[in-house]
């Protein structure tokens, strides 16, 4: 490394670390570790007694070592290892098939060197799918990444990783590729023009029920074509992508490792963020977690308010566009086969290695699949969905009233925010006493 560039390297470090350290909410001093090219910071009780049950806190790419898990459950006794990937903060270089290496890394980390006897793995959002991943991996081999049907084959090397012994999802969505087949716009008839849309599929056309004001509502016709072209989009951008990596590794292009694969308009066309109507409940009559610590058992509406901002996010570089993806990486880590995007019998889940979906029905430990009712994605029902598809015989679901994917109180919701005050404890007491009925005497 350059010296220059090692010399940043630990500035930004050391910078993390402070502000690791100086938080004033941490219930710990978080300790560093380098996990082979990965990285954490372990948190423990301050006081108290320590229990021998670690937590395992992870996202493919963003930075979670002050992720809100690991003070809240290190203030619960646990030993909380909180990681950032190798892939940290960069998105268009995630190769998702290494992901399973680095979490072996941490519990590796946490079953040798701070000998906890349990581990439990905690995915939040896009944490989801990389536990799932991870777990399905190591208690079945690669073989579950392996395949004819799939776009990118995994490795040998990730045979023998460790399995743990439960997984938490909190608002795990269904992984990046699924997100993606939901937020395309199918109105792009061509890759390279496209700003030429067809008006019988502008989800941001008032004619086809937008409304910028609010709430839109389109018609059955309009949402059954819809969710059909966002698929047949995804579908020419993976052919466009093999027969270009083809030509990559065959050596008939100017680059012999990979090529930018740039997407515009990939994200933010979104219909269940825009039309109530669409997944905006439960399937069936789930556990509400109510601000005042009850449960209450009821069909649960989603609070995530409609959308109508993502008309100009479409539009732009930043937000409605995926730039600077490489082949490799959208097939790896954003692209998946289907002929509906909305129906997932007509999604080829396991095409993809990054599905929740796919994965959970090779898990087999316990798991706990909370749905945040207040999700500015509104992954109420889509958290439903992956615990209905889980294998684990023990599995629990509950949503909890008012919170947003960061499990904090909701302050865009008709109620004010005081209203889900108690959100962030009820939800990890919740974890925490999960994870204690099956594990602490063990």
């Amino acid at each position: 490394m350059p010296k220059k560039m090692y010399w940043l390297s630990a500035v930004m470090l050391s910078l993390t670390l402070v502000a690791l350290v100086s938080t004033p909410f941490a219930q710990t001093n978080p300790v560093f570790v380098q996990l082979g090219q990965a990285k954490g910071a372990v948190y423990k009780p301050d006081s108290g007694p320590q229990l021998q049950i670690g937590i395992l806190v992870m996202h493919r790419e963003a930075n979670y070592m002050n992720n809100i898990a690991c003070r809240e459950f290190s203030r619960r006794g646990f030993v909380v290892l909180c990681m950032n990937s190798r892939f940290e903060n960069n998105e268009a270089l995630v190769d998702w098939e290494l992901i399973p290496l680095d979490v072996a890394q941490g519990v590796n980390h946490l079953k040798s060197v701070q000998k906890v006897n349990k581990v439990i793995l905690y995915g939040n959002s896009g944490g989801g799918v990389t536990m799932s991943f991870y777990q399905a991996v190591a208690e079945n081999g690669p073989s579950v990444c392996q395949g004819a049907n799939k776009l990118v084959q995994c490795g040998n090397n990730l045979a023998g990783v460790p399995a743990a012994d439960g997984i938490i999802l909190s608002d795990g969505h269904p992984g990046n590729p699924i997100l993606r087949l939901r937020s395309i716009n199918p109105a792009v008839n061509n890759e390279k023009n496209p700003d030429r849309l067809n008006p019988r599929l502008d989800p941001f056309d008032p004619k086809n029920g937008y409304n910028p004001e609010g709430a839109s509502h389109y018609s059955d016709e309009f949402k059954a074509r819809y969710f059909k072209a966002q698929a047949e989009r995804m579908n020419r951008l993976i052919d466009d992508a093999l027969e270009l990596l083809q030509r990559v590794e065959a050596g008939k292009y100017i680059y012999t490792d990979d090529a930018p694969f740039n997407i515009p308009k990939f994200d933010g066309a979104r219909l269940l963020s825009l039309d109530p109507s669409i997944r905006h409940t439960t399937l069936f009559p789930e556990k509400l977690l109510k601000n005042d610590g009850s449960i209450a058992v009821q069909i649960v509406e989603s609070l995530a308010p409609s959308r109508p901002e993502l008309a100009e996010a479409n539009q732009t570089f930043s937000e409605g566009s995926r730039e600077g993806l490489t082949v490799r990486s959208f097939l790896s880590s954003n692209a998946i086969r289907a002929n509906n995007s909305m129906d997932e019998s007509q999604i080829d889940l396991c095409s993809s290695n990054n599905s929740t979906p796919c994965m959970l029905q090779q898990v087999s430990v316990p798991l706990l699949a909370a749905a945040n009712q207040a999700s500015f994605q509104n992954l109420i029902q889509e958290v439903e969905i992956n615990y209905l598809y889980a294998k684990s015989a023990d599995k629990d679901f509950i949503v909890v009233e008012g919170a947003t994917t960061g499990v904090t109180p909701c302050t865009n919701c008709a109620n004010p925010a005081t209203s889900y005050a108690n959100v962030t404890k009820n939800f990890f007491d919740y974890a925490a006493k999960w994870i204690n009925d099956r594990f602490s005497s063990q």
